[in-house]
């Protein structure tokens, strides 16, 4: 068995004593100090950002990467999707179950949440000790518990009215957090605990450690596993790293990124993390999981869809606030949550012209088949696009 980095460059091979253990550990034959042994060894390989190759034959190597379980805390290897099989009599053969699991892994759409209903964004550790892979495997269950965490800041971006532009609305970034603080305050994580209380929407040191300090003393969760909220615009999410700056070595989250449309996008980004210890009875406060949605900008929230869609829809924030300097309020929405197509955005005049449009080159789902559906990607220039939409808007004003 070998230690191998991402590029399938080789880090090391195990000692005998450590091959030994993760058999072991596999197997699920380990407890006590040597379970606690086995974790903190793959622990430190996962935190590296590095997989294991198993050496069982000769032609191919077959990779196991170590997996998080966010609910339970524990971890578990996994044979990578489309690996090679494992020898005959290898301990780390792949588990049937897994191709079932993959079959069924693709994610459902993000749901609006409804206040005043406890999220449960995480499952209390278990009760059990010994680390079984037959039952430590991520289920549809835990799956939909990560899709969760997706769903509740599309929802907070949704009802705080980050997803509507108007120059009239216009908030600076104080008081667009301002907004996502008083709608998280309607979102309890448990049983009369609103998010709000453990909430910290800033990601750094200093406020992590505070949210620490307010979960380590809290008495609320009761038997439940502790856990609060770290919000915050981020330069960027890179491999198992949060990047809030680009001076900033950023922060390891051990768990899941869910991002919007399932394809990652460069930032800004508004993030989401859960922020809990991974193991029961720990001290060691950490990020688990992580949701992500691209904005316009560090200064203005607005969701973005695409990279592609950032420098037309800057033009239409401008042209918008050109628009409002003549007389002509247009608002812009983008709809989030339940729209059939997320490409999609609605411009509106006054309740009384609306237009829809896309900002991206392929389209995403059927395509409407309405006179005021308009595709950036149809003209022959963002100037051209530009003055369509203001005549859309200005004609006969």
């Amino acid at each position: 068995m070998r230690i191998i980095e991402k590029s399938g460059a080789l880090v090391r091979s195990l000692t005998p004593a450590e091959e030994e253990l993760l058999v072991g550990f596999t197997s699920g034959t380990l407890a006590g100090p040597r379970l606690l042994q086995a974790n903190q060894w793959l622990m430190k390989v996962r935190s590296a950002n590095q997989w294991l190759a198993c050496d069982c034959r000769k032609d191919a190597l077959p990779v196991l990467n170590i997996s998080l379980n966010g609910s339970s805390g524990t971890l578990f290897l996994r044979n990578n999707p489309d690996t090679p099989e494992h020898g005959p009599g290898c301990p780390f053969t792949k588990d049937e179950r897994e191709a079932s699991e993959r079959a069924a892994e693709s994610s459902p759409p993000a749901a609006w949440l409804a206040p005043d209903t406890p999220l449960r964004l995480l499952g209390d550790y278990r009760r059990d000790s010994v680390a079984e892979p037959s039952t430590t495997s991520r289920s549809p269950g835990e799956r939909r518990e990560q899709q969760r965490l997706l769903s509740l800041l599309l929802t907070w971006i949704e009802t705080s009215g980050l997803n509507v532009y108007a120059t009239h609305l216009k908030k600076d970034l104080s008081a667009q957090f301002a907004e996502l603080r008083s709608v998280a305050s309607r979102y309890p994580l448990l049983e009369r605990v609103p998010a709000s209380n453990y909430l910290e929407t800033r990601l750094d040191m200093k406020h992590m450690m505070m949210l620490k300090g307010r979960l380590r003393d809290a008495t609320v969760f009761g038997e439940h596993r502790r856990h609060g909220l770290l919000l915050d615009c981020v330069e960027q999410v890179k491999g198992r790293k949060v990047m809030p700056s680009r001076n900033d070595d950023g922060f390891d989250f051990q768990g899941h990124h869910q991002y919007w449309g399932g394809s990652r996008t460069s930032g800004p980004l508004l993030a989401l993390a859960l922020y809990s210890p991974a193991t029961a009875g720990s001290q060691f406060y950490e990020l688990i999981h992580l949701a992500s949605v691209p904005v316009l900008s560090r200064g203005q929230l607005f969701p973005v869809y695409r990279d592609e869609e950032r420098e037309p829809l800057k033009a239409l924030v401008s042209l918008i606030d050109w628009m409002a300097g003549k007389g002509v309020k247009v608002l812009m929405r983008r709809p989030v949550i339940g729209g059939q197509v997320m490409d999609e955005l609605v411009l509106t005049s006054d309740q009384d012209r609306v237009l829809s449009v896309s900002l991206l080159e392929q389209p995403l789902g059927p395509e409407p088949d309405a006179e005021n559906f308009k595709r950036y990607a149809d003209f022959k220039s963002l100037e051209t696009f530009r003055k369509y939409v203001a005549g859309f808007f200005m004609r006969e004003r």
